[in-house]
C-alpha cells in the first residue's frame, strides 16, 4: 500500500480521512475557477480533486479573495492556515486536539469575517494548522478547511455530478443523518458482518475506515500495515479485503481501510461519501440533518 495522508482533528473529538496518495487518479494541478456569472448566485461552482475532495472559493476579510476552501464534513471545528493566520495578523491562543486518541497542542484564532457565496460568518473560531503538506500533495494553495460548524450555519445542497454548491431550503430526499449534539458531526448507524457500528460521515476521505481498537469486522488481519499521516502523528494502515453490507434499503461493497488500535469515544470509523458512491449531500441547517443520495 502507498503512503496516505490523514487528518483526524477537533478540540475533543473529531475526524477525517484525506488518503489522497492511494486514489490511482493524481490529484488536480489547478483549484477551482473563480465565480462564474452564469451561474445561481445562491450556488457556488466547486472542484473535485482525485474524485473526492471537494474546494470551492471564497474570501476572507476584504483583503484576501479568491481562497480555496476544503468542504469537509469530518472536520469540526473548522481549521485556518497558519500561513493565512499569519498574513492577516491575527492573534494566535492555545487549543487542544485529539486525533484518534492522542492529544496535541494546537492553536485557535477569531476570523473577522468569511464568505463563500451565500454562506457569511463573522467573528468565528477556527483551529490553526500547518496545511503546508496538504497544500503540496494536492498542489493547491489552501486556505482552509470548512466543517459543518461554518458550513451547517445555512442549508446547502453539494452536487458532485454539477460540481455545484447551492444555498437554500433543501428537500428531505436521501438517507437522513442527525448531526451529534454539540460537536456538528453526522454520524451513521450502521449494520455490518452482524455488527452495529457508529460511521462519520465524511466528505474528507476517499475510503470506507475502521478504528481497529473498536471493531472486528475486518476479517482478515494477515495485510501488513503501512504509514499514515495526521495532524497528531504518523499512524499505522492497512488495506483488508472487501467487504458487502445492506444499509436504508441500499446495497455496498467497500475496500476497508483499517487503522490499528486506536479508539474515537463517539465512533468506529469513517464513511465516504464518495467512495459508497452517493452523488449528492445536503444539509437542512434548521432541522440539523444531513441528507445522503444517490
Amino acid at each position: 500500500m502507498r503512503r496516505a495522508f490523514l487528518h483526524l482533528v477537533s478540540f475533543a473529538v473529531v475526524g477525517s480521512w484525506t488518503g489522497g496518495a492511494l486514489l490511482a487518479a493524481a490529484p488536480s494541478k489547478n483549484g477551482p475557477n473563480h465565480l462564474d456569472s452564469t451561474i445561481p448566485q445562491a450556488s457556488v461552482p466547486v472542484h473535485i480533486l482525485g474524485g473526492f475532495l471537494v474546494l470551492a472559493e471564497g474570501k476572507i476579510g476584504e483583503s484576501l479573495q479568491h481562497e480555496n476552501f476544503i468542504l469537509d464534513t469530518g472536520t469540526s471545528p473548522s481549521i485556518l492556515n497558519v500561513r493565512v493566520a499569519r498574513q492577516l495578523g491575527l492573534a494566535l491562543s492555545p487549543a487542544k486536539i485529539t486525533a484518534i486518541g492522542r492529544d496535541s497542542e494546537v492553536a485557535s484564532t477569531t476570523v473577522p469575517q468569511l464568505k463563500l457565496g451565500a454562506l457569511q460568518t463573522r467573528s468565528a473560531t477556527f483551529l490553526v494548522a500547518d496545511l503546508a503538506d496538504v497544500e503540496r500533495n494536492w498542489k493547491v494553495s489552501i486556505a482552509g478547511i470548512l466543517g459543518l460548524d461554518i458550513l451547517g450555519q445555512v442549508s446547502f445542497r453539494l452536487d458532485y455530478e454539477r460540481q455545484l454548491l447551492q444555498f437554500g431550503a433543501v428537500s428531505a430526499k436521501g438517507i437522513p443523518i442527525g448531526l451529534s449534539t454539540g460537536l456538528n458531526l453526522p454520524i451513521a448507524e450502521v449494520h455490518i458482518n452482524g455488527r452495529t457500528l457508529h460511521l462519520l460521515v465524511d466528505t474528507g476521505s476517499d475510503h470506507l475506515v475502521f478504528f481497529g481498537g473498536r471493531n472486528t469486522t475486518a476479517s482478515d488481519s494477515s495485510a501488513a500495515y503501512a504509514p499514515g499521516n495526521s495532524v497528531a502523528e504518523t499512524v499505522p494502515v492497512r488495506q483488508v479485503p472487501a467487504l458487502q453490507f445492506e444499509w436504508n434499503g441500499l446495497r455496498f461493497q467497500q475496500t476497508p481501510l483499517v487503522v490499528a488500535g486506536r479508539e474515537e469515544p463517539l465512533f468506529d470509523g469513517l464513511m465516504s461519501v464518495r467512495s459508497m458512491g452517493f452523488r449528492s449531500i445536503a444539509m437542512d441547517a434548521s432541522s440539523r440533518v444531513v441528507y445522503l443520495q444517490k
